[in-house]
């Protein structure tokens, strides 16, 4: 994969995630300022499902794109910084999930206030932005990608699991409970985390070789 192939899966990943911050802040606003009682409907239901799988596709379009790259130790210090700000959010996040987990059926969900979802999305979105500028290299470790497959795996099991039971509705006339909306509250917390934390080691690592490297031994 090329570095334009690169920019462009991320750009891509960018705007899905414009998107869907788009929508998830307006369908906010609107159940806020003019709520209606709520209404079942199945092709609603498959809409609205379809349109929340756009975050997690939008991470693994992401996560394609960082296949065989990563900043290189030219990135700059406020993408550094700016990474390390958001990787401590994410677990943040995860760590103080039982005071907004909602256990509906099985596993909860986890629905962070709708500001912080709103300020974490909009971050992720920056981070993306400030990716593509950033000196990238084509070589890799294996720990890297074999995360890198771990977090796309997390990301596509609730697109997976919707699937199933979408297939088992048409065919069989019966929904098998997944619970893939909950799972999927939780992986686009753990995705991003499992990521990012190839990127913060990766850079102190090289500073520390090139300080070696740069260093003056007396004779």
């Amino acid at each position: 994969m090329n570095k334009l192939s690169f920019k462009t899966t991320t750009l891509i990943a960018a705007i899905g995630m414009i998107v869907y911050t788009i929508y998830v802040v307006v369908r906010y606003a609107i159940r806020e300022f003019f709520p209606v009682p709520y209404h079942y409907d199945l092709l609603n239901d498959i809409c609205v499902c379809l349109i929340f799988d756009i975050l997690p596709l939008s991470l693994i379009i992401a996560g394609i794109g960082l296949w065989k790259h990563r900043p290189s130790k030219a990135a700059s210090k406020s993408f550094h910084l700016f990474t390390i700000c958001l990787f401590v959010a994410l677990v943040g996040t995860l760590l103080f999930s039982p005071l907004y987990t909602y256990p509906i059926v099985g596993i909860g969900h986890l629905f962070p206030p709708i500001y912080w979802r709103a300020i974490m999305l909009i971050s992720g979105i920056v981070w993306l932005f400030m990716l593509r500028i950033q000196p990238m290299e084509d070589a890799t470790p294996r720990s890297y990608q074999v995360t890198l497959i771990i977090a796309m795996t997390l990301l596509a099991l609730p697109i997976i699991l919707e699937a199933i039971s979408g297939l088992s509705l048409v065919l069989g006339g019966e929904i098998f409970c997944f619970n893939s909306a909950a799972i999927k509250t939780w992986v686009k917390y753990i995705a991003p985390v499992l990521l990012l934390s190839q990127f913060i080691p990766y850079r102190t690592k090289l500073k520390g070789i090139k300080l070696k490297e740069n260093a003056i031994i007396p004779n």
